[in-house]
């Protein structure tokens, strides 16, 4: 009895640390899942895991709120486009093959990041009006990475297979060899998602950047909650809004109610530093709240407006918000305010990974004067462009356009020195260039911008 007492003691703690699982059935929800950890006591498990974290984090904070101010200065108008290149590490067990997730499901979870992030979602028109001032986009173009850390051509997606059953967050199990999960990429070249049976009721947790990077920075996904298409058995998390809160965490992007346990700024609560969302602190102990003694998560899909004990007026919380907990069909949003901290950390200590070339596919050597002799102007182009081709070169020439999901969307046999490339019926985002004449073929990035 004493053992089972124990047990059970482990048990309840754990799920109370983590939030991992609902007590309601959600109308529309799959009960006894959770979005993500909370975390500032996820900062606290790692910090007590590695004694100097909390130094990189501290420098990382410092050089974010830096940035944010240098903004405010500065008042910026134009928005730097950002290229983040993905690695997805997909851990599986032989004794469950639906784990093992396709390639073009990992793909069209590129498509909802790119999507998500840049306010191209389909679901913008259901952002409530009040709300819809402070809706923006991110300017990041998200691609699965071409090129390998040894220089070879890659997928983006990396297939390991496991003897492990499931993984823990707690440890970090995904990212470590020695305990069934995956060494990471380095984390200033590309962004790290691994996909794995994720224990607990979890649907994904990630880290706060430091400075420098630590060697586990990313995202771990639970393999049912990848893309919107494919293999979804949870019907309130089949839109891939998992991975695009997880990467907001990787953005420094906190949760709304601020794991605060349900108190409000200013009466001794946190807030998620960002002032366009609606204080929040959800302690309704209704069918979207958690328990009696909210974390301050909202589960579900509430109905607008929802108010809760920090935000008593309409319109309430911003429950849309890709930081919430809310189902996937729920969300559509992110805010200015979490844009300027996002902004921050791509010019801080994520410097390096926006600059990585690792999208491009590897070019040989050989290919140089080729590549050498091609242009393409302007770059960016709002949906015109010239590809120019020395004499030399211009003949026997085939130019394709493709996308991000590595579909061609133009192609074009051409003897020409010029030709005029119109991609004006496109979206706006980073597209690939491949030119190959017989011989050669180069691949060069261009960028439709309005």
């Amino acid at each position: 009895m004493r053992r089972i007492y124990f047990l059970l003691l482990l048990l309840i703690s754990n799920l109370v640390f983590a939030q991992n699982t609902a007590n309601k059935n959600f109308a529309g929800s799959s009960p006894d899942f959770t979005r993500c950890v909370n975390m500032q006591e996820y900062e606290l498990l790692l910090e007590k895991q590695d004694p100097t974290r909390k130094a990189r984090r501290d420098s990382a904070v410092k050089v974010i709120n830096e940035k944010i101010e240098q903004q405010k200065q500065d008042h910026k108008a134009e928005a730097t486009q950002y290229t983040i290149p993905i690695v997805f590490h997909v851990l599986w067990n032989s004794a469950t093959p639906a784990e093992k997730i396709s390639l073009a499901q990992i793909k069209t979870q590129v498509k909802v990041l790119n999507q998500d992030y840049n306010r191209l979602n389909t679901d913008t028109v259901k952002t409530p009006a009040p709300f819809q001032p402070v809706a923006t986009s991110f300017h990041i173009t998200f691609c699965l990475a071409q090129t390998d850390p040894n220089g070879n051509a890659t997928t983006g997606v990396v297939y390991k297979q496991t003897t492990a059953t499931a993984f823990s967050y707690t440890n970090n199990s995904a990212k470590y060899p020695f305990q069934g999960g995956d060494t990471i990429w380095d984390p200033n070249k590309y962004l790290n998602i691994w996909v794995c049976n994720l224990g607990g009721g979890l649907l994904g947790y990630s880290e706060l950047p430091t400075m420098p990077l630590d060697n586990t920075y990313g995202s771990v996904i639970f393999y049912e909650a990848i893309g919107d298409s494919g293999y979804l058995p949870l019907a309130a998390y089949n839109l891939g809004r998992t991975v695009s809160h997880e990467v907001g965490h990787l953005l420094n992007l906190h949760h709304p109610w601020g794991d605060d346990g349900g108190l409000c700024p200013g009466s001794g609560g946190t807030d998620d530093g960002v002032a366009d969302t609606p204080p929040e602190g959800n302690g309704n102990n209704d069918s979207y709240t958690y328990n009696a003694s909210s974390n301050g998560a909202t589960f579900g899909c509430p109905p607008f407006p929802y108010t809760d004990n920090c935000s008593t007026t309409s319109p309430g919380i911003m429950f849309e918000n890709f930081m919430e907990y809310t189902d996937d069909n729920c969300m559509n949003i992110f805010t200015k305010g979490q844009y300027a901290i996002a902004q921050a950390v791509m010019s801080g200590p994520l410097l390096n990974l926006v600059a990585s070339t690792t999208c491009n596919p590897p070019n040989g050597i050989e290919e140089y004067l080729f590549s050498s002799s091609i242009s393409i102007y302007p770059n960016p182009s709002s949906g015109k462009f010239i590809v120019s081709l020395n004499q030399e070169n211009s003949t026997h020439n085939t130019i394709e356009v493709l996308n991000l999901l590595g579909q061609t969307i133009v192609k074009l046999n051409t003897d020409k020195q010029n030709n005029t490339i119109d991609l004006s019926g496109e979206q706006n985002g980073l597209y690939f260039f491949k030119i190959t004449n017989g011989t050669y073929s180069i691949v060069k990035k261009i960028m439709v911008l309005r």
